[in-house]
């Protein structure tokens, strides 16, 4: 798959650092939860992460940390 071939993994292995869960669990405060699928449809931007149904393509660990830490100011 294309999220896959393109790094999807290294997003997956910074959440579960960042956020200290597993895929299908949910933080301790309730903030977050962690979830995994194999696939939105969203080839052409591959990889991709999805936070509160928007959809973020050509993702990167560094994107995600910005994502997060937005999150985290609200």
């Amino acid at each position: 798959t294309a999220c896959f071939v393109k790094g999807s993994e290294k997003l997956l292995d910074r959440l579960k650092e960042r956020l200290k869960i597993e895929p299908g669990k949910t933080t301790s405060d309730g903030k977050y939860s962690l979830d995994t699928t194999r696939c939105i449809g969203a080839c052409g931007i591959a990889p991709v992460f999805t936070v509160n149904g928007e959809v973020y393509g050509k993702a990167t660990v560094k994107k995600l940390d910005e994502v997060l830490d937005n999150l985290e100011k609200n």
